[in-house]
């Protein structure tokens, strides 16, 4: 973990600074090193003849970059997703991927899995994870080469692309043959993040030597992010219509929208995401960083906008997982302070703490530091104009480091991944109700992160009708002799009591 956090800070130093990790050759012997990897794959004549290549097979990928384990504990169980069906056609003419597969959850998810084979156009950097485009782009006439380095025992050679980016590609000194290319992206939660793909297994492939193994790992918490096993190669075939690629979001387009659902209470959300904002004498307390920075900022800034005078100064994070504190690093950008059970607090350090010189995010920006309040079983907010319980969630497996709120007065309940009304299944519907008798709660309302604001009597009946669904769906996998993840669901409770 040292060597990779240490190689990245090297990369982000050549972006930056075009400097160098220490080196032994010019431009020239890094060209000549590119060259007779190329040879040692088929020659280079050969690489560049190819319009196309198609690679097929099966892979694993981690959930949320290693961001939905059922605690922010680095060794806790990671959640991966399956790729069957899997093609990846490089039209190596164009500087483009098509990424074809039919993907699964390896672990218990609330919506159905049809299974059906997705399409993803991928360009620029996301299209190079393989060591012939990447080859062919580094030769590239308008890439510019940087001088060669060496790194457990591989030579390295770093190259800018003509767009901009600055990648590296490691060669085996003893087989000429591309090792691993590496590249530096952005990302909501973790700021930059290196991504370095590995090639394994060369074995012939008609006249050209390609790799059987791709795995790809990222440096944070160094972990294995991607493993494809490949089943074949074809070079050249008919290329598929492609769809377009997906256009970039552009920071700001969101837009929240406030709805108040009581006395000092607000709903505030980004279609079908958001959470409460509470009113005390002097300030708001938000409830989630949701997503990503465009989305937590377009809920604050609506939410700054409710009472004159009155800020968002708190922000409640339910839990760890990537989707619900997206938004973390936005958010200790406008110095807030973070309430969240404390299990989260080395996690939220971990992500606020990782630098962003390459893809500046708001927090790269304006840094500031974590400002934490720790939740253990139980945490009063009370100014004597309004009061916030914030407590741990009990029962559920999906989130063991996790905190709900609860407001007495109009009676709400404010929680993330308990439920949502248009689940398919729920798989541990026990929580809720494990959560309200424990702490002796009687709520009125549910104030979810996903989905709609509900009665507690529909929060309640919807859980059972996924729950009976989950049942159903485990029964009917079981008669086909198949064993998904989750089933049985072992659901305590029967009918409401």
């Amino acid at each position: 973990m040292q060597r990779r956090s240490r190689l990245r800070i090297l990369g982000i130093v050549s972006v930056l600074l075009a400097s160098s990790a220490p080196a032994y050759g010019q431009p020239g012997e890094a060209r000549a090193l590119l060259e007779r990897a190329a040879a040692a794959m088929g020659g280079l004549e050969r690489l560049r003849a190819l319009d196309n290549l198609v690679m097929t097979g099966f892979g694993q990928y981690i959930n949320q970059q290693g961001g939905s384990a059922p605690s922010p504990d680095p060794r806790a169980p990671y959640k991966w997703t399956v790729a069957h069906d899997a093609e990846r056609f490089f039209d190596l003419r164009n500087g483009r991927a098509l990424n074809r597969d039919r993907r699964g959850s390896l672990f218990p998810f609330a919506i159905e899995q049809p299974w059906d084979r997705t399409s993803r156009v991928q360009t620029a950097v996301a299209a190079l994870d393989h060591p012939v485009p990447a080859l062919r782009a580094a030769l590239d006439a308008g890439t510019r080469l940087g001088p060669v380095s060496v790194e457990d025992g591989l030579t390295v050679v770093p190259f800018t692309l003509a767009a901009g980016p600055t990648m590296w590609l490691a060669i085996d000194p003893a087989t000429k043959l591309p090792s691993w290319v590496r590249s530096i992206g952005p990302s909501t939660t973790l700021g930059d993040v290196t991504t370095t793909t590995y090639f394994t297994g060369y074995l012939p492939f008609g006249d050209l030597r390609l790799p059987v193994g791709v795995t790809a790992a990222m440096d944070w918490r160094d972990l294995t992010t991607m493993n494809f096993h490949v089943d074949s190669y074809r070079f050249d075939v008919e290329p598929p219509e492609l769809p377009p690629a997906p256009a970039q979001a552009q920071q700001g387009e969101r837009r929240a929208e406030a709805t108040k659902i009581a006395d000092k209470v607000w709903d505030v959300r980004i279609g079908g995401n958001g959470g409460a904002v509470i009113e005390f004498a002097d300030h708001l307390v938000m409830f989630e960083a949701y997503n990503n920075e465009a989305d937590t900022f377009a809920r604050l800034d609506v939410a700054d906008a409710l009472v004159p005078g009155k800020k968002v100064t708190h922000v409640i994070v339910s839990h760890h997982h990537f989707d619900h504190s997206g938004g973390l690093r936005a958010a200790v950008s406008r110095g807030l302070t973070i309430v969240a059970r404390r299990g989260n607090e080395g996690i939220f350090r971990e992500m606020v703490a990782r630098p962003a010189p390459n893809f500046p995010d708001a927090l790269a920006r304006n840094p500031q530091p974590l400002k934490f309040l720790p939740v253990d079983e139980h945490l009063m907010l009370d100014d004597g104009t309004m009061r916030v319980d914030v407590y741990h969630a009990v029962g559920h497996l999906h989130m063991a480091e996790a905190v709900f709120a609860y407001i007495s007065g109009p009676r709400i309940f404010v929680e993330g991944d308990f439920t949502t009304h248009d689940w398919d299944w729920h798989w541990w519907g026990d929580a809720y109700l494990d959560s309200v008798e424990r702490y002796g709660l009687d709520p009125a309302l549910n104030v979810p992160v996903h989905g709609i604001v509900t009665t507690f009597d529909e929060t309640i009946a919807a859980i059972e009708e996924q729950v009976e669904r989950a049942r159903a769906y485990c029964t009917r996998q079981a008669r086909a002799g198949v064993y998904p993840a989750g089933c049985p669901v072992q659901y305590s409770r029967g009918a409401r009591r």
